[in-house]
């Protein structure tokens, strides 16, 4: 059943014959539904499928820490469609396409974050990680930053929420004990005190080289 208060402005919603009333971005749409759809199934289409699919199950556990970051400053597409598109097109390498987890994107943003990153594995599934500052403002150095680990095997994700001040320079984090023996890259979020963004610092969030041989969880 629709739910019809005015045709024009007022307020729609589900479907009513072939139409289908919905709100996105804060505007009412009207879409009509198609008699038949077609399924093709070519090589391209099922490649495009399944790197679609990937980057679905890889960005949907910390889609909320990517809005937090957009913090809806965008109006003509959600920080999924927009990071999911970015990835699919870019983040894949070699035939069939595999997910390389080194160009993977959460966030486009530039400004001010950490340099020369490290990760480091110790005992108990302990990573140690260490990074330069790279700023002088105060209010940068005091701010605390955050990371997303992924695991290099199965994409999957952890997120460690204000672990140290950005002037400390190192911390350490324990990733899951399914992790043993898989290697992993880290994304980092600092905030730039020189941006504001809804009336507040803006977030940076960077992928930041640091898989090798050493990064292979104990």
């Amino acid at each position: 059943m629709a739910i019809v208060q005015n045709p024009i402005t007022g307020r729609t919603r589900k479907q009513y014959g072939p139409s289908v009333f919905s709100k996105q971005f804060g505007k009412n749409t009207l879409r009509t539904k198609p008699l038949q759809v077609k399924n093709p199934k070519t090589a391209k289409q099922l490649t495009q499928r399944k790197k679609f699919s990937t980057i679905v199950s890889v960005i949907k556990p910390v889609i909320p820490v990517i809005n937090s970051v957009y913090a809806g400053s965008l109006s003509d597409m959600s920080p999924f469609n927009k990071i999911t598109s970015i990835n699919v097109k870019n983040a894949f390498a070699g035939t069939p396409p595999v997910l390389d987890q080194k160009k993977l994107v959460l966030c486009t943003f530039e400004g001010s974050t950490v340099d020369t990153v490290t990760i480091t594995a110790e005992a108990n599934q302990v990573m140690k990680i260490d990074w330069v500052p790279n700023t002088t403002n105060a209010e940068e150095l005091a701010s605390s930053i955050s990371f997303v680990m992924f695991n290099c095997t199965s994409n999957e994700s952890v997120y460690f929420h204000n672990v140290a001040l950005r002037s400390a320079g190192t911390a350490n984090v324990t990733v899951p004990k399914t992790w043993v023996g898989a290697l992993t890259t880290i994304h980092i979020q600092t905030t730039d005190f020189n941006q504001i963004l809804s009336n507040a610092p803006k977030q940076i969030l960077k992928y930041k080289a640091g898989s090798d041989l050493a990064n292979v969880v104990k």
